[in-house]
C-alpha cells in the first residue's frame, strides 16, 4: 500500500534525491581526480545512503515508481494522463541531459575511467524522472 506523503516532502524528497545523486558522481570524479581519503569515503557513503533512502520513501513506498512503470493497460483514465505528461515531461529532459553528457565526453581530451558512472547516474534519471514528475506536480499520489 502506497504511504501518504504531502506535496511539500516528496518535492523535498525529489530534490535530496538527485543532490545525492550529483554528490555521489562529483566525489567519485573527485576521489578519481585527487587521491581517496577518508572524509571523502564518509562523504561518499553519506550520499549512498541519502540515495537509497529518499529512493525508497519518495519513489518505492509512495507507490509512484510503480505507476511510472506500469502498463497502460493497468492504469486508470486520469493515471494514464498524468503518466503520459511525466513521461513526455522527463524523457524532454532525459534527452537534454544525455546530450550534454555527450558534449561533455566529446570536449573532454583522453580516457575517462568514470565514465560508466556518468552512464549509471542518466540509467538512474531515465527511471525516476518520470515517478519524480508525477511527484513534483500531483497534489496527491
Amino acid at each position: 500500500m502506497a504511504q501518504p506523503v504531502s506535496r511539500s516532502e516528496r518535492r523535498v524528497g525529489v530534490i535530496l534525491n538527485y543532490v545525492a545523486l550529483a554528490l555521489t558522481l562529483a566525489v567519485v570524479y573527485w576521489g578519481e581526480a585527487t587521491e581517496w581519503n577518508t572524509a571523502m569515503t564518509i562523504i561518499l557513503v553519506l550520499a549512498v545512503a541519502v540515495l537509497a533512502l529518499t529512493l525508497f520513501r519518495y519513489h518505492l513506498a509512495t507507490g509512484l515508481w510503480k505507476m511510472a512503470h506500469t502498463k497502460i493497460d493497468n492504469l486508470d483514465e486520469r493515471q494514464v494522463q498524468v503518466t503520459h505528461d511525466a513521461l513526455r515531461h522527463s524523457y524532454a529532459v532525459f534527452t537534454i541531459l544525455a546530450l550534454i553528457a555527450l558534449l561533455w565526453k566529446a570536449l573532454l581530451p583522453g580516457e575517462d575511467p568514470n565514465l560508466i558512472m556518468v552512464f549509471a547516474v542518466l540509467l538512474y534519471v531515465a527511471h525516476t524522472l518520470p515517478s519524480s514528475m508525477i511527484a513534483w506536480s500531483e497534489l496527491e499520489v
